[in-house]
């Protein structure tokens, strides 16, 4: 069996990602193709829009405090979702942040699953080689402390510059992995705790995936627009434009508020020079705008 699996809690910001990246998915595939699960504090909303065969699995403000642990990081309940779903289930599970839209039919990257492969959203390349600043305070705190131990590894988790970090946005494994996926939970824990970094939950994954095969992105499926949150109103926008409209039916809508097209000057201008920086603003009495688009 294979599972499409979300979490969604917070808002209706997030929920309208998840709306959004769902109505994508149903673009190129039936409703009973792959069993959606959805991890929400807001079924009812969900319920309102999607198919019925839409699993969800009702998560409160206390299941989510406690998910998030002691340390109270927010992303350690990404790892505690897939923990429970491998407990429910078995099969081939693909978690994907709300954030995300689908490009093309994902039964390649199922197939890519059940034959062993691990998935992640995309490679970010070697801690060392990425200019991000993000990973150069990732390279600092590993220049103090590199090694870290964890009670049910064999041997110390040991963490350098030449580490390859991969997007934890798409996650990818088949029911084998379930393990595997305690021992990222402990990882997130000592290294959150030392530095309270966000990207410690896709360290983690990259740490424990990396060790048993080298990944697999699922960029050429799945576009994860992590970078773009102005896209937030744009489908409130959307959404409340076509409120009377069946769900379904706005499939054939998406077009027109493609978030790669809308966020393309906005990337644009974060590879610019600061000189370049500079001359858009004068020239242009702006950073960078959202592209046009219509309802």
């Amino acid at each position: 069996m294979n599972y499409l699996v979300y979490l969604t809690y917070g808002g209706e910001d997030f929920y309208n990602e998840a709306l959004y990246s769902l109505l994508s998915y149903y673009k190129y595939h039936t409703v009973d193709e792959n069993q959606v699960v959805l991890y929400t504090d807001n079924s009812a909303f969900f319920r309102r829009h999607l198919p019925e065969l839409v699993c969800y699995i009702d998560i409160g403000e206390e299941q989510i405090k406690h998910w998030k642990g002691s340390i109270n990081f927010i992303h350690r309940v990404k790892v505690k979702v897939l923990q429970d779903i491998t407990q429910r289930f078995s099969g081939n599970f693909l978690y994907l942040d709300s954030d995300t839209y689908f490009k093309e039919n994902i039964a390649g990257l199922y197939i890519k699953i059940s034959n062993g492969n691990l998935v992640f959203d995309r490679c970010e390349g070697r801690l060392i080689d990425n200019p991000g600043g993000i990973a150069a305070k990732m390279r600092k705190f590993i220049k103090k402390e590199s090694s870290f131990i964890i009670p049910s590894f064999a041997e110390a988790v040991e963490i350098d510059e030449t580490f390859t970090v991969w997007n934890a946005g798409i996650i990818g494994f088949d029911s084998a992995v379930a393990e595997e996926l305690f021992r990222v939970e402990e990882l997130v824990d000592v290294l959150y705790l030392k530095n309270p970094l966000f990207v410690m939950e896709q360290i983690a994954f990259s740490y424990f995936f990396q060790k048993i095969k080298q990944p697999v992105a699922a960029e050429s499926y799945i576009h994860h627009y992590w970078y773009f949150k102005e896209f937030r109103k744009v489908l409130q926008e959307f959404f409340n434009y076509h409120k009377d409209k069946p769900f379904l039916q706005l499939k054939d809508e998406l077009h027109k508020i493609d978030p790669q097209y809308l966020s393309s000057e906005k990337r644009a201008y974060k590879k610019m020079t600061f000189w370049q920086k500079q001359w858009q603003k004068i020239s242009k009495g702006r950073k960078w705008a959202i592209g046009e688009y219509t309802l």
